[in-house]
């Protein structure tokens, strides 16, 4: 059994149980309701897909049966009421609740058909019938009149007796009994009271005459005090039920409309007008709603719905316990990411910071440096090879308009867009510079990929005939130039690596490579650390 408790415009379920689908007349609703309800004629909605099912509780009703013919699936169940003693038109209504009907295992014979649920108008009917017929019913006398009778109750009833039959045969004579004993005289008994003796001892005042009539008064009196009495009460009823009779009637009961009086039947013109402005209401109510409905999921999802069991829903519960859980994991991992990142940024700027004291402290010779003036500062000290081809750095950016521009902050680019894929490019700087053992190269850069890098020193020669570009890159060619064990480093940010020299104390150039393949590093400064 279900158990509800309809307060204020909710239905709250206090009892529950499974529902399997072909029952008839045997799942139990029973209703608990506030007081705000008692006073309201009452009736449960059921509605299911386009079909909608009602049952009238009325005035005292608590419990009903499901509908036998809701099938699997979700079912909506709403109550309303309206209230008699009202001046106006009062009608309570509740949000609805959900009920699932799940599939039983009956297999079904087309034998036995399931009862329909009689629909609303019906069942109102019914209850008019009954309060008729039970609680007021017209006497043989009063339904005579009504169909043209004239006269009194006594001439009616004389009415009712039919004209003399022929006159019976005789009957045989019967045998003549025996003579019986005279019996003996009992004695006389004492006079008892009558009625109006009675009503005398119990305080009436007035004649015989006057207590008959007395009598006759009192039982109209009743008689009277009782009729009008249920007269009130079938009109209460009646009030009562009139509101849902011009709300939900139905043409499929021509055979009771024909039964109805005038003042029905004036009752039910004006429910076509009702109807009819009803109808308009509901046709705006879905207007509004079918863009909801489209996405919701009664029909197109029905079939879904019917599967879902309650092992999947745990499932999903327990899925929806770990993408809690991953959620939370997630959230603490960018936070750890956040601090992680928090922490580089620190280490990066405190590794700027030391290497530009250890520059300072350590008479740093700066090769290039990227900026708006690098053109006009090494201008003259760097140079390209690139295709065997010779060129200051001023002239090759001319050619090469992503080697050294504004797009990337003046910073030494090995581009693909400039030179193709794995296109190499040597750079090699005449500036003269003293080494010894302990002397590093300072590389400021920003890489792609890790990969293998060539570095370079060549030691100054006593004499020189050529250009020194020229001649650095022959002794890289003839491999006479010194190699620097060195790795671009994949960096999505700027780093800044140190390479040794060990070379014994002397005067050298130095020179590198670059590739513009996965690696096409972008150079932001270049330093010799004694």
């Amino acid at each position: 059994m279900w158990k509800f408790l309809v307060k204020q415009q909710k239905i709250e379920v206090l009892e529950r149980e499974v529902i399997a689908d072909h029952q008839i007349a045997f799942v139990n609703l029973k209703f608990v309701f506030d007081g705000d309800w008692k006073k309201f004629h009452k009736v449960v909605q059921f509605s299911q897909c386009d079909e909608t099912y009602s049952i009238v509780l009325g005035f005292d009703g608590t419990s009903c049966h499901l509908p036998a013919e809701l099938h699997v699936g979700a079912v909506k169940m709403s109550v309303f009421g309206y209230d008699a003693e009202s001046d106006t038109t009062v009608r309570a209504t509740t949000v609805p609740v959900t009920l699932n009907i799940r599939e039983s295992g009956f297999v079904g014979d087309d034998d036995t058909p399931i009862p329909p649920t009689p629909d609303l108008y019906t069942q109102l009917l019914q209850k008019i019938a009954e309060i008729q017929a039970g609680v007021n019913g017209k006497s043989a006398y009063e339904i005579a009149k009504e169909n043209g009778f004239v006269g009194t109750v006594s001439e009616w009833l004389e009415s009712l007796k039919g004209a003399d039959g022929l006159p019976g045969k005789d009957g045989v004579d019967g045998k003549n009994g025996k003579d019986g004993h005279d019996g003996t005289n009992g004695e006389p008994g004492a006079d008892g009271q009558s009625a109006y003796e009675i009503a005398v001892l119990h305080g009436f005042i007035g004649t015989e005459q006057e207590w008959l009539d007395s009598l006759k008064t009192v039982a109209d009196l009743d008689n009277y005090v009782t009729i009008e009495r249920l007269n009130e009460e079938v009109l209460a009823i009646r009030e009562s039920l009139i509101p849902l009779i011009r709300e939900l009637h139905s043409h499929k009961n021509m055979a009771v409309l024909d039964t109805l009086t005038a003042e029905q039947l004036a009752l039910l013109g004006d429910l076509q007008q009702f109807e009819d402005s009803t109808k308009y209401d509901i046709q705006t109510i879905r207007e509004s709603v079918e863009p909801v409905i489209s996405q919701a999921h009664w029909h197109h999802n029905l079939t879904l719905l019917n599967s879902l069991t309650s092992t999947k829903i745990t499932k999903w519960d327990e899925i929806s316990d770990v993408e809690t859980e991953l959620q939370q994991f997630q959230d603490s991992v960018l936070y750890d990411q956040q601090n992680q990142n928090d922490r580089i940024l620190y280490l990066e700027n405190r590794i700027t910071l030391l290497e530009s004291q250890l520059a300072n402290e350590n008479n740093a010779v700066t090769l290039f440096s990227a900026g708006t003036d690098a053109l006009d500062l090494y201008g003259s000290e760097l140079f390209t090879i690139y295709n065997n081809a010779y060129n200051s750095i001023t002239d090759f950016s001319a050619n090469n308009p992503h080697f050294l521009s504004a797009d990337n902050d003046y910073q030494i680019n090995f581009s693909v867009d400039d030179f193709g894929w794995d296109g190499m490019v040597y750079l090699v700087c005449t500036k003269e510079l003293n080494l010894s053992e302990k002397s590093q190269i300072s590389m400021c850069y920003q890489s792609g990929a890790t990969e293998n890098g060539d570095l370079y020193l060549v030691p100054k020669p006593e004499r020189n005939d050529v250009p020194t570009s020229v001649y650095i890159y022959t002794q890289i060619q003839n491999g006479t130039a010194i190699k620097i064990p060195f790795q671009w480093l994949y960096s999505d940010s700027h780093i800044t690596t140190l390479s040794n020299c060990n070379v014994s104390n002397g005067t050298y150039y130095f020179a590198f490579a670059g590739r513009s393949n996965n690696s096409h590093p972008m150079i932001k400064q270049i330093q010799i650390l004694n």
